[in-house]
């Protein structure tokens, strides 16, 4: 880890410290004892970058040996022997690091950052909370008091209330000790039915369309019968006042079960009044030392500045004051920049100074839909504001809330104190102005009132007053059909309905500047011929049933006759297959693709229309509706486009042994087996080599023994194994992986989650620590 790995630079610069000027042959010695630490510290590298050897990785570790030469030591041995560190500005260009103790913690950084980049450390900022932590912990898991408590944090915005009451919520005692836990958000906009559904949904896996069609009090039964009887923690995170409290403490119910509640809140008035069994913990700012070990750590991964930059870094984090949200916010401005000019321009320059979770996919098409993502020659534009958003999530300026399988950002927010100065400064320049004016969104609603409730009660609209309108989200309501008024809203970009009949009219292909088009709908969809005229279209998103796609009139059309007729298209989900026959070669550029509906032939094999034509398919999803008796077989590997990393497959109901057709796509990164996916209750790897994968996700499978080697997987970094439950054990042969990073057992039987535990209790006594064994329980 990359902690360990600092212990061997810290023991490395320690010892540079301790330069005997006394001792006449101290240079020679010193010179073999430095040796030996550098020996040491690359033979920690080559084992922590084991697996992730590529020409970079080869090029620092190069950089790194020859640091251990003579002349590279001499340096050393010479700023040692001129009064230690502080020889080292000598060393240092007005730009640059160059000294070689200041270079190698840099090396190190870039290696750990290689080998860490799937498992981003959570902000650290609960330095000097100690006694806090361990106060907490006391009164959350003491069994001496069995009695209901509320608990509460507070303090002003930044300090780290969230942070600390994530630690204690994430800690393997509080997790051991209750029976059920669950994390709110509530902020100052709240809604009483979403805050008993995210409730709801931390105790169960899938919340169902019947749940969502509850009203609030059929909600809060719900919540109270779930939690009746059992020890449960709930942790309200940013309440704002009582009100909440008094919305939601009926369904809590005290059965002396020791269940605890944990406030997080600005107001210590709101603590005081939900009468907490303790004082309020009032959180204080932290001290220069403590600052200084959060700005190290949210820099740093291993927590250590180099020398040299040491100086500009005291002053940035003297100038944010012990202010937690500050320092992690000064640290995202240096940490992509470790030049020394750049840290001293923000030491000049910096002045003393959660709201609502998005999920990535939708704010990245929203930023596109606005036209905040500008065109380029060589790239998408859905992977530029990738890009955009990766770094200011890495500045600390917006906060990833949950991470796909594979480590990738699914949801994000920002913290309020930023967000209430983003909505500063959009008043500032009339921004929100300019979208009231034409009946564009607020900040928490993605549709104009008034437009939503016309449109739910079937009520007439005043089109000229939408005219301008690029982005229409009514996602949130439930509407009976495809509302026909729409198709004159022609500045669409970004159109979300959710119907009970979601079918658009054959003029949806009047809106020619569409973008997105994402329909929620209770039947089956059926997409007009005209839908291929929309040139501009790039997502195509259908979040279930088997919906058909009325066929093109250009079928007969060759090629020459013009261009692709959705070229820009890139999402296409949950489509019939039976559908999609002789169509692809107009979508030259799909990256998602998601079949829904037969996929088995008569004689039982896998089968789906030609895709050889997406030469760009990243991701597909086939989900199979036909029943077929026998365990069926998978089609030649050669029929999936070469360029396929995730690909998740449901209901194929596949002979295990047909497994080895999917190790041969070679680049296969995640692979998902979900509902009977596979069938049989044994599944033996063979000789079968998935060389790129990283993921590998078991749902819902009748899986009985697993016999596999590591050489199966050689890349494998997270294995979830998700309500397989006659599964007797996790082949103890992936521990073996060098790579592989996280285990997660959930809802599956005790010898199976035990059989990961040994796995990973049997690493940690050959030295691999990195290996962790994660286990959700399913009620």
């Amino acid at each position: 880890m990359a902690d360990a790995l600092g212990l061997h630079v810290e023991e490395l610069i320690n010892y540079f410290m301790r330069y005997d000027h006394s001792y006449v042959e101290g240079a020679q010695e010193y010179k073999r004892k430095m040796t030996e630490y550098f020996a040491d510290l690359m033979n920690y590298l080559k084992d922590m970058m084991a697996g992730y050897e590529n020409a970079q990785v080869l090029a620092l570790l190069k950089e790194m040996q020859g640091m251990v030469d003579s002349e590279a030591l001499d340096m050393i041995v010479k700023a040692a022997s001129s009064s230690g560190l502080s020889a080292l500005i000598s060393y240092r260009s007005d730009t640059h690091i160059t000294h070689p103790l200041d270079k190698m913690i840099l090396i190190c950084e870039q290696l750990c950052n290689i080998r860490y980049n799937s498992n981003v450390e959570e902000e650290k900022v609960v330095v000097g909370f100690d006694n806090e932590i361990e106060t907490l912990l006391d009164q959350l898991t003491s069994t001496s008091t069995k009695q209901y408590q509320i608990i509460s944090i507070t303090g002003m915005a930044g300090l780290g209330k969230t942070t600390l009451a994530r630690t204690l919520y994430s800690h393997e005692l509080v997790k051991y000790m209750f029976d059920f836990r669950a994390w709110a958000c509530v902020s100052q906009v709240y809604i009483k039915k979403d805050l008993l559904l995210s409730i709801l949904s931390s105790f169960m896996d899938d919340l169902t369309d019947d749940l969502y069609e509850m009203g609030e009090h059929q909600l809060g039964e719900k919540l109270y019968r779930k939690l009746k009887g059992r020890r449960y923690l709930v942790v309200l995170d940013d309440i704002w006042d009582c009100t909440v409290w008094n919305d939601l403490k009926m369904y809590f119910p005290d059965d002396k079960t020791g269940s605890r509640v944990l406030f997080t809140s600005r107001d210590i008035d709101v603590c005081l009044n939900v009468q907490s069994a303790r004082p309020a913990h009032v959180l204080r700012l932290r001290t220069r030392v403590e600052s200084w070990g959060i700005f190290q750590k949210n820099v740093f991964r291993m927590g250590i500045c180099p020398d040299g930059l040491e100086k500009f870094g005291l002053v940035i984090n003297r100038k944010c004051e012990g202010l937690p949200l500050a320092i992690v916010i000064a640290a995202g401005l240096v940490k992509n920049n470790l030049s020394v000019t750049w840290w001293e321009q923000i030491a000049a320059s910096l002045h003393t100074f959660m709201d609502y979770e998005v999920p990535v996919t939708k704010l990245i098409w929203l930023w596109i839909a606005q036209g905040f993502i500008h065109e380029t020659t060589s790239r998408m534009l859905e992977d530029v504001a990738v890009d955009f958003l990766l770094d200011l999530i890495r500045r600390s300026l917006v906060m990833a809330s949950r991470k796909k399988s594979d480590g990738q950002v699914k949801t994000c927010r920002i913290h309020d104190l930023l967000h209430d100065f983003c909505l500063r400064k959009a008043e500032e320049e009339n921004f929100l102005a300019n979208k009231y004016r034409y009946g564009m969104l607020s900040s928490t609603l993605c549709f104009p009132l008034e437009l939503g409730k016309s449109l739910q009660e079937g009520g007439s609209i005043h089109i000229d007053t939408y005219m301008f309108l690029k982005i229409l989200d009514l996602e949130s309501i439930l509407i009976s059909l495809f509302p026909l008024a729409v198709v004159h809203m022609v500045n669409l970009r970004y159109l979300a309905i959710q119907a009970h009949d979601g079918s658009p009219h054959a003029s949806i292909s009047n809106l020619v500047n569409l973008q997105m088009l994402i329909i929620s709908s209770r039947k089956n969809i059926v997409l007009p011929k005209t839908i291929w005229s929309m040139l501009n279209l790039r997502h195509l998103y259908m979040k279930s049933g088997i919906n058909l796609m009325e066929e093109p009139s250009f079928l007969q059309v060759t090629e020459k006759d013009g261009p692709s007729a959705l070229a820009s298209l890139q999402t296409l989900s949950q489509v019939n297959p039976r559908s999609c026959h002789n169509v692809f070669s107009r979508t030259p550029n799909l990256r998602k693709l998601g079949f829904c509906g037969s996929l088995i032939s008569m004689s039982g094999d896998l089968e789906f229309p030609d895709l050889g034509s997406l030469d760009h398919l990243q991701k597909l999803k086939l989900h199979n509706t036909f029943f077929y008796p026998e365990p069926t077989r998978s089609c030649n590997p050669y029929n999936f486009p070469e360029k396929i990393k995730r690909l998740t497959l449901l209901n194929t109901c596949m002979d295990w042994g047909e497994m080895w057709t999917f190790a041969w796509l070679p680049n296969l990164e995640v692979l998902k087996l979900k509902l009977n996916s596979c069938i049989g209750g044994r599944w033996e790897t063979g000789d079968a080599e998935f060389l790129k994968l990283k993921v590998l996700k078991l749902h819902d499978l009748d899986i009985k023994q697993w016999v596999c080697f590591r050489d199966n997987f050689p890349r494998l970094q997270r294995l979830v194994v998700h309500r397989c439950l006659k599964l007797d054990s996790v082949p103890a042969a992936l521990g073996k992986i060098l790579t592989l990073e996280v285990i997660e057992v959930n809802g599956c039987g005790l010898s199976a989650y035990r059989s990961a535990v040994e796995i990973q209790k049997e690493q940690e006594s050959e030295g691999n620590s990195f290996l962790k064994v994660h286990r959700k329980e399913n009620f």
